[in-house]
C-alpha cells in the first residue's frame, strides 16, 4: 500500500511540475465552473422588457399594460408599432404586445383581441404569451359578467364600464380561484427542504459531465509514460506489475478527486449552488462516481495505443454518456426506452443519485442504490482496464 501511495504521490508531483497538466487538472475545472456559474447565476434577476404598443388609448388598453408590468419578471416599455417591428427584426427585442385601435370598444362588444409579435428565436416570448393569455382571460371574465348584467336590466340602468370595474376588482388582491403547487418529496426528507432551481439541476449535470471528461485527460498521462518508455523502466524496480498499475490508477483517482472538490467548492462559495443538507450522501455518490469514471478512463486508455487516439475518443465517450445519462436534459423527458438506457450508464446513476440528495434533499438511504451501482461500474471497468493495460 505504501508503494502504491508513493507512486500516486509521485504522479501528483509530476503533475505539479508540468504546467500543461496542471492547467488540465486544476485550471480547466475552475474555468468551466466560472464560465457556467456566471452563465447560470443571476438568471431571472433582470426583468424581461416587454414592448407594449397602445394604439387604442382606452382604460382597457391601459389595463393590459399595467397587468403585464405587474408581473415581477417583466417590465413594459411603450413604443410605436413601427419601432417594435424594427427592434424585433433586428434582434434587439424578443416580444411586443400590440393593443390595436378599437380594443376598448371590442371589450364592450365581446370581440376584442390582443396581438403578440415575437422573434421566432426568443424562448422568453412563450412566457410573455402565457401571461398575455392570462390577462385576456381575466378581462374576458370581467367583460362577460358586465355584458350579462347589462343584458338583464333595462337599457341605461347600469353602465358597462362600472360593472366591469367592480367585477375586475374581485381579482385583487387574489383572484377568486387560485392554483397552488406543492413539492412532493420522500418521507426521508428532513428539516428545511432545498428547492433546487434550474441552475442547481444544471450544475449537477455539468459537474458529472466535466468530471468524466477531465478524468480522461488525467488518464492520458499513463499513455504518455508508455510512449516515453517510463512504464517499461518501472518494471525493473522492486515492485510488482500490479503495484505499478495500482499506483498509476490511484494518481488518476487523486486528480479526479481534486477536480470534483474544485467544481463543488467554487460552485458553492462563488455561485451559491446548494449541494443538499447531507454532505455524507453527496460524498457517497460523488466518490463512487469518481471511481466509476476513473475505471472507465483506465479502460478506454487500455483500448488505445497513443494519447492522440485517446484525445479523439474521450470527447465522444464523455459527451455521449453525458447525453445518454441525462446530464444535458432531464431523464424524465426521454422515452421509456431511453430512460432504460440512461440507467445502464454511470452518468445516469450519478444524475439520479445527486438529484435525490441535492434537489430532493434526501439522505444516505437514497444514496445507497446509486452508490452501489456506481461501485459496480467501477469494479467491472477497473478490473477489465487494469487487465488489458499494456506497458509497451
Amino acid at each position: 500500500m505504501k508503494r502504491i501511495l508513493a507512486l500516486a504521490w509521485l504522479n501528483a508531483l509530476q503533475l505539479l511540475r508540468n504546467p500543461a497538466e496542471l492547467v488540465g487538472v486544476i485550471g480547466l475545472p475552475l474555468a468551466l465552473t466560472l464560465l457556467f456559474g456566471s452563465a447560470f447565476s443571476g438568471q431571472g434577476d433582470q426583468p424581461l422588457t416587454v414592448l407594449v404598443v397602445d394604439e387604442d388609448g382606452s382604460d382597457y388598453a391601459g389595463q393590459v399594460d399595467s397587468l403585464i408590468d405587474a408581473e415581477p419578471s417583466f417590465e413594459t416599455s411603450a413604443v410605436a408599432r413601427s419601432e417594435a417591428e424594427r427592434l424585433i427584426s433586428d434582434g434587439d427585442a424578443g416580444v411586443a404586445v400590440i393593443v390595436p385601435e378599437g380594443f376598448g370598444e371590442g371589450v364592450e362588444r365581446g370581440d376584442a383581441r390582443i396581438e403578440v409579435l415575437r422573434d421566432p428565436a426568443s424562448e422568453a416570448a412563450f412566457a410573455v404569451i402565457s401571461v398575455v393569455q392570462g390577462v385576456a382571460m381575466r378581462m374576458s371574465g370581467s367583460a362577460s359578467v358586465a355584458t350579462a348584467v347589462t343584458d338583464l336590466v333595462p337599457p341605461g340602468a347600469v353602465d358597462f364600464a362600472d360593472v366591469y370595474e367592480r367585477t375586475d376588482a374581485l381579482w385583487e388582491p387574489e383572484p377568486p380561484v387560485t392554483a397552488e403547487g406543492q413539492v412532493v418529496v420522500a418521507s426521508e426528507v428532513r428539516g428545511d427542504s432545498v428547492l433546487a432551481d434550474g441552475a442547481t439541476l444544471s450544475s449537477i449535470g455539468f459537474t458529472i459531465w466535466f468530471v468524466l471528461f477531465m478524468t480522461f485527460g488525467s488518464a492520458g498521462g499513463i499513455l504518455e509514460e508508455r510512449e516515453q518508455g517510463t512504464l517499461r523502466r518501472l518494471l525493473v524496480a522492486p515492485m510488482s506489475r500490479g503495484t505499478i498499475i495500482a499506483g498509476k490508477v490511484a494518481g488518476v483517482l487523486l486528480a479526479a478527486v481534486a477536480q470534483v472538490l474544485i467544481l463543488v467548492t467554487v460552485g458553492d462559495l462563488m455561485f451559491g449552488v446548494p449541494w443538499g443538507r447531507d454532505p455524507l450522501a453527496v460524498a457517497m455518490v460523488l466518490g463512487a462516481y469518481v471511481l466509476a469514471g476513473t475505471g472507465l478512463a483506465v479502460l478506454v486508455t487500455a483500448l488505445v495505443r497513443t494519447r492522440d487516439q485517446l484525445g479523439g475518443l474521450s470527447p465522444l465517450v464523455s459527451t455521449g454518456l453525458a447525453m445518454l445519462g441525462g446530464c444535458l436534459w432531464p431523464i424524465e423527458v426521454l422515452s421509456p426506452f431511453m430512460q432504460t438506457i440512461a440507467r445502464l450508464t454511470p452518468t445516469g446513476w450519478a444524475v439520479i443519485g445527486l438529484t435525490d440528495v441535492v434537489a430532493r434533499n434526501q439522505g444516505v438511504a437514497s444514496a445507497l442504490l446509486p452508490t452501489a451501482v456506481l461501485l459496480g461500474f467501477a469494479a467491472v471497468s477497473l478490473g477489465i482496464g487494469v487487465k488489458m493495460l499494456r506497458f509497451e
